[in-house]
């Protein structure tokens, strides 16, 4: 993971994923792609009189509030030794995102519910997890670092997403500690754990299968769950949506795990 497409935008979750993309730099030796977007909504909410009536000045305004923050990232980059270049779009950040993932091997972007205010995380974790060129790792917001070295689970279902989740993964894989392959309420699969079992010892990533029911029908607690129970640092899953409308807002695992879930997510479509 050597090409690490990180969003920058001055909002509370920016932390938590700076610090995750540079985790990821460090033991990748990686190169960070900090890539700032503005989407026409920002520009309006901000002053809209302003911006009507001086459309110019606001927007040098503006201007001058993206490049402190430029300057000020790239400082703390210089700072820790990294390789970064930086790129700014006046569109929607989950299109930007999307844009420039195909060149990427990891996008880090916030999991977030929803957003309420300007400076929180926009929820746009589905949104780029569908039509990304690259995983989608998104980090909660109250976390600080990513531990590559920690405990990894592998939420499998047999599906054609899950198996991109494995692969976009398997750099992750091969730092973890332990890796194991859970199943939640074993069904007949095109594609069963062992099968995949195999497929990983195969790229050198040795796992313990793990079989378990959810309570109630809940596949997302029982995942979480599993996680706990091995100090996980990452949940790898894939992005999986059942039609064009639910594609966007993802199914019902992945969005309540996107809600939810303490344990960054690894997201492949």
């Amino acid at each position: 993971m050597r090409s690490i497409l990180l969003h920058v935008y001055d909002d509370t979750g920016f932390e938590s994923r700076f610090q995750a993309a540079l985790d990821l730099a460090r033991a990748f030796k990686g190169h960070i792609t900090c890539l700032h977007a503005t989407p026409l909504e920002d520009y309006l909410v901000t002053d809209p009189l302003v911006a009507a009536a001086l459309p110019e000045e606001f927007s040098t305004k503006m201007r001058d509030i993206r490049l402190a923050l430029q300057h000020h990232i790239e400082d703390r980059l210089r700072a820790e030794g990294m390789g970064w270049d930086w790129v700014h779009r006046d569109e929607l950040i989950s299109t930007a995102l999307i844009r420039y993932s195909m060149l990427s091997d990891v996008v880090v972007i916030t999991r977030a519910d929803r957003a309420l205010f300007k400076d929180e995380p926009r929820p746009i974790a589905a949104a780029v997890a569908m039509s990304a060129r690259a995983p989608v790792l998104a980090i909660p917001e109250e976390q600080r670092g990513f531990d590559v070295e920690k405990p990894v689970i592998i939420a499998w279902n047999g599906s054609p997403e899950g198996a991109a989740a494995v692969r976009g993964a398997m750099p992750l894989l091969r730092t973890a500690s332990e890796v194991q392959l859970v199943e939640v309420e074993e069904k007949r699969r095109l594609y069963p754990l062992d099968l995949a079992a195999r497929y990983l010892s195969r790229h050198d990533v040795h796992v313990h299968i793990a079989e378990r029911q959810a309570d109630r029908g809940d596949v997302a607690g029982a995942l979480r769950s599993a996680a706990a129970e091995i100090g996980a640092g990452l949940i790898v899953m894939g992005a999986f949506g059942h039609s064009r409308l639910r594609e966007f807002l993802l199914g019902g695992v992945t969005a309540d795990l996107l809600s939810e879930s303490e344990v960054p997510l690894l997201l492949a479509h």
